[in-house]
């Protein structure tokens, strides 16, 4: 029997640069049945004036399936010394061409009454960055 440390180092051997441990994610599966009822939903609970439009809500609402994956923490979890809520979750719709379309929700409480609120953007980087604006606005006071 081999003991780990043993076969880490002789796997290293055979891949100096770790090209071995690139982790290709699995393709994504939309289990999400009713698209649209979804859709008009995640737009309708945004409370964000740049949320995605009606343009957006059109292409959706043809959308044969979605799914959502809550994104890796840290967000902007801890505002003015608080512990406060923030999460950013990626909604994937298959659209009726097979193409994606992705919506970000970023839902937090950094709020001045820590009422909980739902916002939606069309990328990542910009619900990253509302997240850090709210942040500092409750650390401001």
């Amino acid at each position: 029997m081999t003991d780990q440390p043993e076969a880490g180092a002789a796997a290293r051997a055979r891949d100096p640069f770790g090209v071995l441990d690139v982790r290709v994610p699995a393709p994504r599966g939309y289990p999400g049945q009713d698209s649209s009822r979804h859709a008009r939903r995640l737009l309708g609970r945004a409370e964000n004036p740049d949320r995605p439009g009606e343009d957006i809500l059109r292409l959706l609402l043809g959308a044969r399936g979605y799914g959502i994956e809550r994104l890796p923490e840290p967000r902007a979890a801890a505002a003015g010394g608080r512990r406060r809520w923030c999460s950013v979750y990626e909604h994937a719709f298959l659209l009726a061409d097979d193409s994606e379309l992705c919506l970000y929700e970023l839902e937090h409480d950094l709020t001045p009454d820590r009422r909980l609120v739902c916002e939606v953007y069309r990328d990542e980087v910009a619900a990253a960055r509302a997240a850090r604006r709210h942040a500092r606005a409750v650390a401001a006071g």
